[in-house]
């Protein structure tokens, strides 16, 4: 990953909504930023079919 081409991105959320991305981020031992990224790799490619 060190040669991708990285940016911010920002979002608003409640408390609870972040606290519930924390904690599901946590339990499977990523960041929240590489669960969104497989979340959006998982929907892309659903709407690939």
């Amino acid at each position: 990953m060190a040669e991708r081409n990285m940016v911010n991105l920002t979002i608003t959320m409640t408390r609870e909504e972040r606290k519930a991305l924390k904690q599901i981020a946590l339990d499977k031992d990523m960041t929240v930023s590489a669960l969104l990224r497989e979340w959006l790799k998982a929907y892309q490619e659903k709407e690939e079919q």
